[in-house]
């Protein structure tokens, strides 16, 4: 039995800076990875889709470029070379985070697979069928999430493309069809439609972005709407059979059976906790009923000394959120500063184009919350810089406290949407209040510039 100081499960974006966080106050620490080093994050999501946005993003402006006076006579989609640049940020950012952990005297890498044997006990089943007894006096789980698959018949005999694999493709799917519009299904279905693929997007719902305000849907159905993007609301697949070469797919539709055949199909219909192996039982720690670990507001589980970090919580499946979280558990747990997750702004961005950012509260939450707020709204088609660069879809919109006049929540749905949306939350911290923005001198012409008129549009919706 080996001994530790602590036992970190998953070297995501929790597990890795606890790790260097932990053994830099001269603490030995176990960081068991079952996979490749990294997470989510680096491996299969922010890094490798935001890199093919990106060359997304190059094929629509190419395909604008008449619109600024730019006449190109023609231009093609190297998928093979979108895949390898893909890749190669991939291994950059893999590469990065290795040599961090190698730097970190008293982390211990162990690859293979941990699970519980104890409340403080962990064995890690290694790759050649070797086992590691370990034990420490603090055990964090980071396991994070991974793509859900429904069991819709048919299912196994269908070549379904999930999250990950879909960025492995070196062909252009002539018709790709995804089955749900959630936040991922939204930026791969813009990011192939740019791509020149025919995209349909199959979704249980009535909207696109449900969980967003009712402007902010109506907003982004139209912009995926003029891009010619389809989309069927209320489709319930039933079954997935092979045609041909494509996928034979039938839905339900209001009671009426209906089907859509493409050439490739994306499931996208959401993530599960990758908890299933941890042996959890042997440790008496609880889950919620889709196996999310629960914790208190410290991080800490149903079993003393056991914390979990990260998307393996479900609350706030982000990656800026997984490494804050390694943050507040080390202040908690090493230096008893007892922080709650709870006090804190959880802010995110959705990498269509343009993008969707938010933090705070939304007119759907202050409304459920009963609390009393006034609305500010800007629109991207009144805006310099945006009306400059042609790219007007959109709007910046606040909710405010009208008796301090304090922002309460931002939406923000525009070219660099994140970057406004971050400003924001800044000065919600700062406490600042709208009068303050709206006289701000900001550097003309900026798109941050249009704060000064959306605070002025406040209590004018």
């Amino acid at each position: 039995m080996q001994k530790f100081d602590a036992i970190i499960i998953g070297a995501g974006q929790s597990g890795m800076p606890l790790a260097k966080k932990i053994s830099g106050i001269g603490l030995q620490v176990a960081l068991i990875e079952k996979r490749v080093i990294g997470g989510t994050c680096i491996n299969d999501g922010c890094s490798p889709t935001k890199t093919m946005i990106a060359s997304a993003r190059v094929a629509h402006m190419v395909s604008r470029a008449a619109d600024y006076g730019v006449n190109v006579s023609d231009y093609s989609i190297d998928q093979k070379k979108i895949r390898s640049r893909k890749e190669k940020i991939v291994q950059l950012f893999r590469k990065g985070a290795i040599k961090g952990l190698e730097k970190a005297e008293g982390v211990t890498v162990l690859q293979g697979l941990g699970r519980f044997t104890g409340p403080k006990q962990v064995e890690v089943v290694q790759q050649d069928g070797g086992v590691l007894q370990l034990e420490a006096e603090n055990i964090f789980i980071d396991t994070g999430a991974q793509p859900v698959i429904p069991p819709i018949e048919g299912i196994e005999d269908i070549p379904y493309l999930t999250s990950t694999t879909i960025m492995e493709l070196e062909e252009t799917p002539e018709h790709l069809i995804i089955i749900g519009g959630g936040y991922i299904g939204l930026e791969f279905a813009q990011m192939f439609s740019r791509f020149g693929s025919q995209v349909t997007i199959l979704d249980k719902g009535s909207q696109l972005v449900p969980k967003e305000d009712e402007d902010v849907c109506e907003a982004v159905s139209k912009i995926f709407k003029e891009e010619g993007i389809g989309t069927v609301f209320k489709a319930q697949v039933e079954k997935l059979e092979k045609a041909g070469n494509g996928i034979h797919i039938t839905y339900l539709q209001e009671g009426i059976l209906k089907t859509v055949i493409g050439t490739h199909l994306l499931i996208a219909i959401g993530r599960k906790p990758s908890t299933e192996k941890l042996q959890l039982s042997d440790s008496q720690i609880d889950t919620d009923e889709k196996g999310y670990i629960l914790v208190n507001e410290h991080y800490e589980t149903s079993c003393k000394g056991v914390y979990a970090l990260g998307d393996v919580l479900g609350e706030t499946p982000f990656t800026h959120m997984a490494y804050h979280d390694a943050h507040v558990v080390f202040k908690c747990v090493y230096e008893n500063t007892w922080i709650s997750k709870k006090d804190r702004l959880v802010p995110y961005c959705i990498f269509i184009d343009p993008q969707l950012a938010r933090v705070g509260l939304n007119e759907r939450q202050a409304k459920e919350q009963g609390i009393d707020y006034v609305v500010g709204k800007h629109w991207m088609k009144h805006a310099g810089r945006p009306l400059e660069i042609d790219e007007t879809s959109g709007f910046f919109k606040i909710l405010v406290n009208p008796k301090n006049n304090q922002i309460l929540g931002a939406t923000i749905l525009s070219i660099d949407g994140g970057e406004i949306m971050t400003i924001i939350q800044m000065i919600m911290l700062g406490g600042l209040t709208t009068d303050v923005i709206r006289y701000l001198p900001i550097a003309h012409p900026t798109l941050a510039e249009n704060l000064n008129n959306l605070m002025g549009q406040v209590g004018k919706e």
